[in-house]
């Protein structure tokens, strides 16, 4: 799953907070970086990063690996989305 490669590698994208130094809300998003292909927008770099950017705060908030797999999984199994059309316009 794409969320869980960005969670894994996440120390390596730049966040929002590192772009700009305004304290917003979504500081702790990840960059999502501008693209011209079709290859890219579907790639799993961007597709993860829009997913991960859209994660309740709690679950960013989580710094181990393994817990982080196991909140994704029961945030998953809760609302039980059909789609990612539907996790995306949560």
């Amino acid at each position: 799953m794409e969320v869980t490669c960005i969670k894994k590698y996440c120390r390596s994208l730049e966040l929002k907070s590192n772009i700009h130094e305004y304290n917003t809300r979504r500081k702790m998003d990840i960059h999502v970086q501008a693209y011209k292909t079709d290859l890219y927008k579907k790639s799993v770099i961007n597709m993860g990063t829009k997913l991960y950017n859209k994660m309740p705060g709690y679950m960013k908030e989580v710094v181990n690996y393994t817990s982080f797999k196991k909140e994704l999984k029961a945030f998953i199994l809760h609302h039980a989305f059909c789609t990612v059309e539907e996790f995306v316009t949560l």
